[in-house]
């Protein structure tokens, strides 16, 4: 999708890849709209993108319903949709000491918060009086494909925004609508925390949120040909689209896009 002059949402843009992201975005053309539960820190990166800030708690679909309209009130529409706000818990990784309210957090926030964000922005995107393609993006991990022991939930969002963003994307493809998921390693954000220190010391390298804001971008030019890639991003390397093996069988009969059914 060409960037210039259209309008972007980011979610989690306060601080980290989110920012990074918000102002890469803005050097690339595009009008900003910055969310974040924290209204301070979006106000502060939404001052620098001259951009819109708007607090937001993506675990709340009222909320999330309310940031998009906002974003279209001021921006005329939102034709990018970074998905990217996400946390950890406080917990060991042992599941029989996980505690429900935690997770139910943690699953609010990088679960739900990208399948409200999505519905909001296929509703968004389908009302523009601006007939362009859309990209819809959502940050996951490497943790959502492969496992990861010391944080299963985490894993198991992360796997879960994989496998929702893959299915979406040839439902929304003859819209002109993309769908792509950015999968980083360790990269230097909130969710890191103050754990870099110990995490180099083990000799796992850290990459700068900047680094995945360029798979960010990556992903938002791609042709609507690629749409449903999960890219890659780790240090050292440029981001790549996973390929994922099919698996053959005479279930895949049934596994056939949805059409939209009304508009």
């Amino acid at each position: 999708m060409r960037l210039d002059g259209r309008a972007a949402l980011v979610t989690g843009g306060g601080s980290g890849i989110g920012k990074a992201t918000a102002q890469r975005l803005a050097a690339a053309g595009m009008r900003v709209c910055v969310a974040d539960i924290d209204a301070d820190a979006a106000a502060e990166v939404a001052d620098t993108v001259n951009g819109v800030a708007v607090r937001c708690d993506v675990s709340d679909p009222a909320q999330v319903d309310r940031v998009f309209a906002a974003c279209t009130h001021e921006l005329g529409g939102v034709d990018l949709a970074f998905l990217n706000a996400g946390i950890t818990i406080e917990w060991s990784g042992d599941i029989a000491e996980l505690d429900l309210a935690q997770y139910r957090r943690s699953v609010g926030v990088n679960l739900d918060g990208v399948v409200f964000g999505a519905r909001a922005a296929v509703r968004s995107m389908r009302v523009r009086t601006r007939r362009s393609h859309g990209v819809i993006l959502a940050t996951a991990s490497l943790a959502g494909l492969i496992p990861w022991h010391p944080d299963p939930v985490y894993s198991l969002g992360k796997h879960a925004v994989v496998g929702f963003m893959r299915s979406i994307a040839p439902n929304l493809a003859p819209e002109g609508i993309a769908v792509h998921t950015i999968c980083p390693g360790i990269t230097e954000t909130g969710v890191l925390g103050d754990r870099r220190p110990l995490v180099e010391r083990i000799g796992v390298p850290v990459m700068e949120a900047d680094t995945v804001s360029d798979a960010v971008l990556a992903a938002a030019r791609a042709p609507i040909g690629q749409t449903g890639a999960c890219w890659v991003t780790q240090h050292g390397k440029p981001a790549w689209p996973m390929t994922f093996p099919d698996v053959p069988g005479p279930d895949s009969k049934l596994n056939v896009p949805v059409r939209r059914t009304s508009g």
